[in-house]
């Protein structure tokens, strides 16, 4: 009778232990039972993720998500563009509402005491930079000092400015707004001089509003480096370990010089890491429940991380950023892959 309590204790806590790893594991088996992954991302600006006229996807978020579609569907073909405001990524990871959060998302310690969601990856780098009313002749940012700058209330990119401002004395007047659209519209409604943010987010609305004039300009300076990251509910560990490799996957790829062009010429690698990789050695990828060709699969229809910036950043694309911190480490950038041991 003595043990008794012992035994009721013991089977408490394994029910605790299967529940907590069930429900670690929920997000992979809702996924696989939904019938696709869906992306949180940003579709208004156009500059991550649109369709066009024939109602196909585009846009670097696009080409992420395809990635988790082969990786857990073993084709291209199973995602979803979900628009999610940054005000609403919270409690649409933990309303499951989307998966994955893309979209220029970047993160902070107070995000990470805050919200309820995590990095998985970082994804690329972007930069804080300036959109601006165009002043004839102006050779440096002493032509716009004391101009009006509007920018998002208690955030990175308004410590940045005020910062850049301090440092360089140009008496900026920042305006400031709770959300990042209210911001833009009080800039389009020229209620500032300048609006300052995402380099990428900047370049989509001269792209997109301001396309045929020179009115508008995007300033060559940019002020600060922002990381921007997929994340993924904090309690949704499995699907956090899955993207992170998932992005790895592609970063060494282009470490190795494996393309969308040459993907079929890789048979019989002797590197384990590379084994592993594409599929030769099947257990490890199924140790992530995943198919283990799926990587050959992404890389033949979305390329390596490399062709993935170009063709929706880079030289490919009407942005036309240079890659800088964005190339691999070998190449001079900020860019790490790790082997898939």
């Amino acid at each position: 009778m003595k043990l008794f309590p012992l035994f009721i204790g013991l089977g408490c806590f394994l029910g605790l232990t299967i529940d907590a790893y069930a429900a670690d594991d929920a997000g992979l088996r809702f996924i696989q039972t939904r019938g696709s992954v869906r992306c949180g991302t940003d579709l208004q600006s156009k500059s991550f993720a649109y369709k066009d006229e024939d109602g196909f996807w585009h846009g670097i978020d696009v080409d992420f998500c395809k990635a988790l579609s082969f990786a857990v569907f073993n084709r291209g073909d199973r995602f979803k563009m979900v628009d999610v405001k940054p005000e609403n990524v919270n409690q649409a990871l933990n309303t499951n509402k989307i998966d994955v959060m893309f979209s220029g998302t970047s993160f902070s310690a107070k995000d990470e005491i805050s919200y309820k969601f995590m990095p998985a990856d970082l994804i690329y780098y972007d930069t804080q930079s300036f959109l601006a009313r165009n002043i004839a002749n102006a050779t440096s940012m002493e032509a716009y000092k004391g101009s009006k700058v509007c920018v998002v209330a208690d955030s990175n990119d308004y410590n940045n400015v005020l910062n850049f401002s301090d440092t360089y004395k140009l008496d900026f007047k920042l305006l400031t707004f709770k959300l990042k659209r209210r911001a833009e519209e009080a800039f389009l409604l020229n209620r500032c001089q300048i609006l300052t943010g995402s380099s990428l987010t900047l370049k989509a609305i001269k792209e997109n509003r301001f396309k045929d004039t020179s009115d508008v300009v995007v300033l060559p300076e940019n002020i600060a480096i922002k990381p921007i990251y997929a994340t993924v509910a904090k309690d949704n560990n499995t699907l956090r370990i899955i993207v992170k490799w998932v992005f790895n996957a592609l970063k060494l790829a282009e470490e190795h010089d494996i393309t969308s062009s040459n993907i079929n010429v890789f048979i019989g690698e002797k590197d384990l890491s590379l084994q592993n990789l594409l599929g030769d050695n099947p257990q490890l990828w199924q140790k992530f429940g995943l198919n283990p060709n799926w990587m050959r699969k992404a890389i033949a229809d979305i390329g390596n991380y490399g062709e993935i910036y170009e063709r929706n950043l880079g030289s490919g694309s009407n942005f036309n950023i240079e890659r800088k911190e964005n190339n691999l480490i070998k190449n001079g950038g900020l860019i790490i892959s790790e082997p898939f041991l």
